[in-house]
């Protein structure tokens, strides 16, 4: 056997060691594609409200930009036989939008959005207004009582009834807030109400019912990232009477204080439910690296995002606090 004498072996460490030294300081070229950035549309619609559409430029996912308006399209809503009902005109305030001035949306009609941006490729995107569903009645019992009498909170069970249409699959989206208001004279009605909900006039708070804890007898259930409310679908009770059960937490500061629990259904169409889904999953996910990133759907053709359309039905349930 042939023994290498140790002074070699320092020699020929040292080598290496300058090796790898010099090569990790060598810069490394990585074939990473940028993508030019594309039109990103977003409308969701409802009877009742004028068109309103936001065009903005794509950013990359690492990008700290603020988003880039589009101020120089031309955006036009058609019928669904293809008739140009509007031109939608530029209300260039802090966040820029167009918004129609003369037709809003109607229950049960589709309609067609065309975008057309300088330099790009006509954007096209259709969708239909679904037919709204009333809340038949919303109920709240209160379950377990916490804190001191001077502000108490109120752990509440809601039930909220509604029949769903029999036939083809329906999609909704139900948010619950809290109506809190100063007693005071009587006022108008709650603007946009459907039913028997009155106002007062004073400070008036509207906030989403958040947390908010979806019964285990409901069925399954997506937690909408903007207002804590839910989207489902109607696999499960097409066309029967449904009842949805939620937990939440409700505070009193003082004995004057009153107001409502009040429920919006929206009944949506699919491509509002899948894009709100998405977008609601990828939110979620945000955090966790290891869990496989969600597409958010899109139905903007030659870009993406969304144009979809909605119904809307609200109902309330008066709340005092009792000491």
């Amino acid at each position: 056997m042939i023994k290498s004498h140790p002074l070699n072996r320092i020699i020929l460490l040292l080598t290496f060691g300058v090796f790898f030294a010099t090569s990790c300081e060598e810069p490394v070229d990585l074939d990473i594609a940028i993508q030019e950035p594309q039109v990103v549309v977003t409308s969701n619609f409802a009877p009742g409200e004028p068109f309103k559409v936001t065009v903005t430029k794509s950013r990359n996912v690492l990008s700290s930009e603020a988003d880039e308006f589009v101020n120089n399209a031309v955006v036009r809503i058609f019928s669904s036989q293809g008739k140009e009902l509007d031109k939608l005109a530029l209300n260039n305030f802090h966040t820029p939008f167009y918004e129609s001035k003369r037709i809003t949306p109607e229950s049960g009609k589709a309609y067609r959005l065309q975008v057309d941006v300088p330099g790009k490729e006509m954007i096209v995107a259709e969708d239909i207004v679904p037919l709204p569903v009333a809340l038949t009645a919303i109920e709240m019992d209160t379950i377990e009582i916490f804190g001191a009498a001077a502000e108490q909170l109120y752990k509440v069970s809601i039930d909220v009834h509604f029949t769903d249409p029999i036939g083809a699959q329906d999609y909704y989206h139900l948010s619950l807030f809290n109506h809190m208001e100063d007693s005071g004279e009587e006022g108008t009605p709650m603007d946009g109400f459907n039913g028997s909900s009155t106002g007062r006039t004073g400070a008036q708070i509207l906030t989403p019912l958040m947390p908010l804890e979806s019964d285990k007898s409901n069925p399954p259930v997506i937690f909408h990232f903007e207002d804590g409310g839910v989207l489902f679908t109607d696999e499960d009770f097409d066309g029967q009477k449904a009842t949805l059960t939620f937990y939440s937490l409700l505070s009193f500061k003082n004995e004057a204080h009153q107001g409502k629990v009040v429920g919006e259904l929206r009944t949506v169409s699919k491509d509002y439910y899948l894009y709100h889904t998405s977008l609601s999953r990828q939110i979620a996910n945000k955090d966790r690296p290891f869990v496989e990133p969600i597409s958010v759907y899109s139905n903007i053709e030659n870009g993406l995002g969304i144009f979809s359309g909605y119904a809307v039905y609200r109902d309330s349930v008066s709340i005092t606090a009792s000491f």
